[in-house]
């Protein structure tokens, strides 16, 4: 079942995560997972892609591929009541994209 997907706008957000959730290391990004009772059944996704992965054009590419991610496997087999943080890695070009989708499937669950 697709879940509503709402994203992360605050820093302070991404902050809490950072010290609260579950760090998990991927191939293509990395991942930040945080549940959370008082969500009221949605699940929150935010995307970050430093400066050492290139120059804007680079970051927003990797920001467009994790978004599509995201719409396609979090909507379907996140957990409800989550925060989901997408960490952009340089290697994020180089895998296929049907192989990254894979990886966050087993990174979810």
């Amino acid at each position: 079942m697709a879940h509503p997907l709402k994203t992360i706008s605050k820093r302070s957000t991404f902050i809490m995560l950072r010290k609260k959730g579950e760090f998990i290391h991927g191939k293509a990004f990395n991942l930040q997972i945080l549940q959370d009772s008082s969500l009221e059944g949605i699940v929150f996704v935010g995307f970050t892609a430093t400066k050492k992965l290139g120059k804007s054009v680079k970051r927003n590419k990797a920001k467009r591929i994790m978004r599509e991610l995201a719409r396609k496997v979090i909507t379907k087999y996140g957990k409800i009541n989550s925060y989901y943080v997408l960490i952009a890695k340089s290697s994020i070009f180089e895998i296929p994209f049907d192989l990254q989708e894979n990886e966050l499937k087993k990174l979810i669950s």
